[in-house]
């Protein structure tokens, strides 16, 4: 399931090279999994694992008769026997509007952050990227499901909710009335026992000063903006088609921060893109120590057949690619730990995610408003932390990547 996920023939050729999986789809059609399970995991292709739909009354000794049948596998090339046509061997048609996740299956219980899928598909044509061609043009959910999606969510246990989308600031775009991003986060936050929201990823042309401020103003939407920048040279950014260019990037940063105090940014950055030259590569990491983000995700290019880019030469050696992606990574690192320091002795307050163990340390892991990992011990005996918690925790350490304290008394 994801990107990979095409058309019928990229479908038989993953079969071909992956035999041992039954089913492929793309991540808008989830909810034919429990139909593809309600067919395959039967008395007769189940090995022993019975369908709810066969199981017999309380006291009723009557025997169960199925009539037997071929299981269906939807990727499958073999031509004999039954075969089912599911919608993954479909290419749906752009802004077609379907059920996308399903409804009925769910968890009985969620974990204290929970992901929100709020728009799906992209209308960008970034040269290096499949995802357009994978899951189709840009389709927002309506509020009033993701209300109840997300109603859902927190009655089985999740305290932090993050919207999703390629780019999530489009989203309403294409519903009436046009409901943005502010708007549906003022509707989440009237939710009792939601105590924070966050979303990605964002793209700088979506996000208008309006949207920013309000967002800002709604206490349960966390200090935390996503907006990658992919490359800092204007000619790098026209290559890879990126719809901006950077004294627009660079604007879009300087209203974020002027609007919303306080806000913490992470970018995503490629390296080694067909063509890049080591003055352009000088460029990416000048605007890095320009702007200076909190988290800076790097990649390597790799092809991505059926992409625009990948009728170019992918021209730049692996080796170089790996020193090009370790010099952002130094960099960063540098930058993350003075920005970082600055928390040192400061008390935030941090969601409890899990328990961690790491290092051979029992410890807590979760992460402050600012998305910033904190860690801390347990606390001494008489008080009961359970994820899902909300703790004061004053920063006595800090690294690159994360803080570390200790629980204070509120």
């Amino acid at each position: 399931m994801g990107c990979m996920i095409g058309n019928q023939k990229t479908i038989d050729e993953l079969s071909k090279r992956y035999p041992h999986i039954d089913l492929f789809m793309k991540v808008e059609q989830a909810d034919i999994l429990p139909h593809f399970l309600e067919e395959r995991w039967t008395p007769i292709s189940g090995a022993g694992c019975l369908d709810i739909e066969y199981m017999p009354n309380e006291g009723n000794d009557e025997e169960i008769t199925v009539e037997p049948f071929l299981p269906t596998f939807a990727t499958s090339t073999i031509t004999s026997g039954k075969r089912t046509v599911l919608p993954m061997a479909i290419t749906p048609k752009p802004g077609e509007r379907i059920a996308h996740y399903p409804s009925k299956i769910e968890p009985a219980k969620a974990s204290p952050t929970a992901w929100l899928p709020v728009i799906l598909g992209c209308n960008k044509v970034c040269t290096y990227c499949i995802v357009p061609y994978r899951r189709g043009r840009e389709r927002s959910r309506p509020v009033d499901e993701l209300v109840t999606e997300a109603n859902s969510l927190v009655a089985r246990g999740a305290k932090e909710l993050t919207l999703l989308g390629q780019t999530v600031e489009a989203y309403g775009l294409d519903l009436p009335g046009q409901p943005d991003l502010a708007h549906l986060m003022s509707q989440l936050s009237e939710i009792d026992g939601l105590e924070r929201i966050r979303f990605m990823t964002s793209y700088p042309r979506h996000m208008t000063d309006s949207m920013i401020e309000r967002m800002a103003n709604l206490p349960k939407v966390c200090e935390h903006l996503n907006i990658p920048v992919q490359a800092g040279d204007d000619e790098l950014l026209r290559r890879m088609k990126r719809g901006y260019t950077l004294d627009e990037y660079r604007e879009k940063i300087r209203r974020v921060r002027e609007l919303w105090p306080g806000i913490t940014l992470s970018t995503d950055v490629i390296v080694g893109f067909c063509g890049e030259t080591e003055q352009e590569f000088q460029h990416t990491l000048d605007l890095l120590k320009e702007i200076r983000f909190d988290v800076v995700h790097v990649a390597a290019y790799s092809v991505r057949p059926g992409t625009v880019a990948a009728r170019w030469e992918d021209d730049i050696p692996l080796p170089e690619k790996k020193h090009r992606l370790h010099a952002v990574e130094e960099l960063q690192a540098t930058i993350a730990l003075e920005i970082n320091q600055q928390y040192l002795g400061k008390v935030e307050e941090v969601l409890v995610e899990e328990e961690n163990s790491s290092h051979g340390r029992q410890q807590w892991k979760g992460r402050n408003r600012a998305n910033k990992l904190v860690f801390f011990p347990q606390p001494d005996e008489g008080s009961c932390i359970q994820a899902g918690d909300l703790v004061k925790v004053q920063i006595e350490r800090t690294t690159a990547w994360s803080l570390q304290g200790c629980t204070v008394a509120v």
